[in-house]
């Protein structure tokens, strides 16, 4: 936070008025008032200020949570634990906790680390302790200084861990810390205590005792000993004789001389007070975690549980992330196969492609967290599904992560560069944190970190594996995972989603004075005048998204009010425009934003103190757009508020009985599954699980209620609620280190629910998107309003350039007719193949024998059958059976 600066007054007190010459009633009470005005902000500034340095002063001097480690007391004959059905067998090594997953169908062995690690002539010694590991802990301090541990290193090699069994689980408890093992028993005790704990030993037990302990006794100490030394580390030692453990200790003598005190009730209550007895008897304070992992199976299915209630961590040392399994099923430098990641539609990468000067794949499920802030944004790395895997030629898996999705992000990479394997994992964000700018004069970094883990999540991955090394298979399994049997669609024609833009905010004279007012774009009688337009021209059964229509327009303000904007003809037109519609087949989608608020004020329903989401740094999750040209935080334009989960759910259920209200036959959600962002306001925290948990319910409210639902990109958790996605990524960021791009999410989801691309009329190349949109059997999106593209000119809102409806309805009706004559045959079928003809030629298979070739190249290409695909174009061809 900035330093605040108050201004004082011409005779130096704060907040005190000017002397004055004459001072009547009214001046006296004007005065006065305006005393009180400027005390209560100086009292507000200066708690906020009281507010952060109490906080910094708690963050970095919290004593540490005592954290008791986990021991292994078997050997290498200890015998392995084993679970196992028809489908998968599961062996776990006690000695290290490295296991194996047979996949019987097909013979697959899956380890979760490769074997002869120690030879691996790429790896150096930390990754090679990464590769020995299940699992791999991030930790920080309030400097914002970051570490890693490995759970081989920090945890098996010096065991600190214990493997309990029962019939369907196998659970591993593991401390992980870079710190000797506590034995319990006195480091230094009296001799009277020494000798009231011999009395309930036997004598030869007290014996032994005795022999681990030095007796000081500050008259009869020898030429060797440091006085001085000794009275600072043991200054009880001046008054009465005293027993010290001896140092070194063999580990056999801690062992005995542990059990011996434990015999006779010795606890660890006990061993606290007497570390009290010297001064350096503190336990060294270093990090120090304990972490559960449970394993189950499932059918043919692995699974794998962190419960978050059984995560131990100091206040000191935050942890920051957990890698789960980072090498299970990894493949080596001869293995033929490739790593599924979820960028965009889904990315293959070959193994050993011999990329090994480009980065590692690395993307945010559900993109960015937007109550955590950030300073720059260069790329924005999204996934709209939580899934990854490893296909080998005869047997592939996929990761599913069902539980703790909304904290993962998705890490894959080749061999030859760190290590000799090629390898995807998730990696899960525990606690946020924020940097804080406490003064100017201040030039070290200071973090704020979440208060706890939320005690009632896990992180649970379910491994699946199927038995080929088709992505195709792996996505089908992906799709019975997310559906069942009963979701299923029901088009009459291909589906086409069409978006009408009402209103957008623009600086405009107001009697001289430049104002920020919503600017027409499209009437609601010229929205009406277009629907009929695109009904007569046939395309039927439009989803039309009303899109600026409420609220001051595209940048809406808060929902805590519904109102019509005048310029666009007000309540009586919008009803009008409603009721025309109602005899056509296209339904009306009223669109609204009910996670973030634009230009609202006190007069607007909205108070940013009280109504707008938290950063974990207790700020207000004020937010701006990031410049393209320098990737920091745009200033010149407006900011904008995350709101309160509270305030969310007020509007979500407002736009919900408006919708009703007025007959409307859907919602579209304009961030709704889609944007994922959590609220750090301390009285009501709300986890990013949280606030997908409750996105689903209010998804499911808007079905209840007999109305559609429509949401953007289409992250998984919206699938089963929503009848159409918009703006789904079909092709995503072509990384170098990815090889492919798959239509894995939409071979998932094809035939159970509707989905289309961005808006072709308003892409770079709209035939780009037409191709793409063939490729993943998607429906068809276009963006249009009344008026001309020119009047978008001095606005923010040039992205939609190609919009005029008067320019793009014949180019939209012939798109659209040749699309849907040509892909109507696979509207509501699932796809049952895909592959790639050549570099630049795919082809999509469908279960009714229809297959949909698409030649992405700049050339025509012939199929062995002898049929010419024209370059930049598509063909339906039926296939006999």
């Amino acid at each position: 936070m900035k330093e605040k600066k108050v201004k004082a007054s011409n005779n130096g007190y704060i907040g005190r008025p000017k002397a004055m010459k004459t001072t009547n009633k009214f001046e006296f009470k004007n005065l006065t008032k305006q005393f009180y005005i400027e005390l209560g902000i100086f009292l507000v500034i200066a708690a906020f200020i009281a507010y952060i340095v109490i906080r910094l002063v708690n963050v970095g001097n919290v004593p540490s949570t005592k954290i008791m480690t986990y021991e292994y007391i078997g050997n290498d004959e200890t015998p392995h634990y084993i679970m196992e059905n028809e489908f998968i067998r599961f062996d776990m090594d006690p000695s290290t906790t490295a296991f194996s997953v047979l996949q019987k169908n097909t013979g697959k062995v899956w380890y979760s680390n490769p074997l002869d690690v120690d030879n691996d002539k790429f790896a150096l010694s930390k990754e090679k302790n990464n590769m020995k590991s299940t699992f791999l802990i991030k930790y920080s301090n309030i400097n914002g200084v970051d570490n890693v541990y490995d759970s081989y290193s920090y945890s098996i090699q010096k065991k600190y861990y214990e493997v309990k069994s029962d019939t369907n689980e196998i659970t591993v408890n593991y401390s992980i810390g870079d710190v000797e093992r506590v034995y319990i028993y006195p480091m230094a005790l009296t001799e009277a205590d020494m000798e009231s704990y011999c009395e309930k030993l036997s004598t030869a037990d007290a014996r032994s005792v005795k022999q681990s302990y030095r007796k000081m006794d500050i008259t009869n100490l020898l030429p060797s000993d440091n006085v001085s030394e000794l009275l600072a580390k043991y200054p009880m030692m001046e008054k009465e004789i005293i027993y010290i453990i001896r140092d070194p200790l063999q580990t056999w003598l801690k062992e005995k001389t542990e059990s011996l005190f434990e015999s006779i009730g010795y606890t660890e209550k006990d061993y606290e007070k007497d570390l009290e007895m010297y001064k350096e008897g503190s336990v060294k304070n270093v990090p120090m975690f304990n972490l559960t992992v449970n394993y189950k199976l499932d059918g043919n299915q692995f699974i794998v549980d962190i419960p978050f209630d059984k995560i131990s961590y100091k206040k000191e040392y935050p942890i920051i992330s957990v890698s789960v399994l980072p090498y299970f099923g990894a493949a080596g430098t001869t293995d033929n196969g490739y790593l599924f990641v979820p960028e965009g539609s889904g990315s293959l990468i070959k193994f050993n492609n011999g990329k090994i000067k480009q980065s590692g794949y690395y993307s945010n499920v559900y993109g960015w967290d937007y109550a955590t802030d950030r300073l720059a944004v260069f790329t924005e790395t999204r996934n709209s599904y939580p899934v990854f895997g490893i296909s080998y030629d005869d047997s592939s898996l996929i990761s599913i992560i069902d539980k703790g999705s909304s904290y993962a992000s998705i890490s894959a990479d080749i061999s030859g560069k760190k290590s000799s394997c090629n390898f995807a994992y998730a990696e899960y964000t525990m606690l946020n944190r924020e940097l804080f700018e406490v003064s100017a004069r201040n030039i070290n970094a200071q973090y704020s970190y979440q208060d706890s883990l939320p005690q009632d999540e896990s992180i649970s991955q379910i491994y699946k594996f199927v038995d080929s090394g088709s992505y195709v298979d792996m996505a089908n399994a992906y799709g019975d995972y997310l559906f069942d049997d009963n979701k299923k669609v029901n088009n009459e024609n291909v589906p086409v989603a069409v978006e009408i833009i009402g209103a957008v905010d623009k600086v405009q004279q107001v009697v001289g004075i430049p104002m920020n007012k919503p600017y027409k774009l499209t009437t609601y009688k010229e929205a009406s005048k277009i629907i009929t337009d695109i009904e007569n021209r046939g395309v039927k059964n439009a989803y039309v998204k009303l899109t600026g229509m409420i609220n001051g327009g595209y940048k809406q303000k808060l929902l805590e009010k519904f109102n019509f904007i005048g310029i666009l003809g007000g309540k009586s037109d919008f009803k009008k425009m409603i009721s025309t519609v109602k005899d056509l087949s296209s339904v009306l989608y009223l669109d609204a934003e009910t996670q973030f608020e634009y230009n609202s004020n006190i007069f607007d329903g909205f108070f940013n103190y009280s109504d707008a989401a938290r950063f974990v740094s207790s700020e207000l999750a004020e937010l701006y757009v990031y410049s393209p040209i320098w990737y920091g935080k745009d200033e010149t334009t407006d900011s904008y508020y995350l709101l309160k989960t509270s305030v969310a759910a007020k509007a979500n259920d407002i736009l919900l009985n408006k919708s009703l209200k007025y007959q409307l036959d859907g919602i579209s959600y304009r961030s709704n599954g889609y944007i994922l962002s959590s609220d750090f306001n301390k009285n009501s925290i709300m986890s990013r699980s949280k606030v997908m948990i409750d996105q689903i319910q209010k998804m499911k409210n808007v079905n209840t209620s007999g109305l559609g639902l429509m949401v953007n990109a289409g992250n998984d958790y919206s699938v089963n609620e929503a009848e159409i996605i918009t703006n789904m990524v079909l092709h995503g960021n072509s990384y170098a280190i990815l090889d492919k791009q798959i239509p894995f999410y939409q071979i998932a989801l094809h035939g159970r629910v509707n989905y289309t691309g961005t808006a072709i009329n308003n892409a770079p190349e709209y035939n780009q998107v037409v191709l793409e949109s063939a490729e993943c059997g998607a429906g068809l999106f276009f963006t249009f309003i009344n008026d001309s593209e020119q009047t978008l000119q001095e606005t923010r809102y040039t992205n939609y350039y190609a919009s005029s409806y008067d320019n793009w309805k014949d180019k939209m009706t012939d798109i659209y007719t040749r699309y849907n004559k040509a892909l109507s045959v696979i509207k509501n079928q699932k796809i049952s193949d895909h592959s790639f003809m050549s570099e630049n030629v795919t082809v999509t298979k469908y279960d009714n024998n229809y297959q949909v070739v698409v030649n992405f190249g700049y050339t025509d290409y012939v199929t062995q059958d002898g049929v010419v695909i024209p370059a930049r174009d598509y063909k339906v061809i039926k296939v006999e059976a």
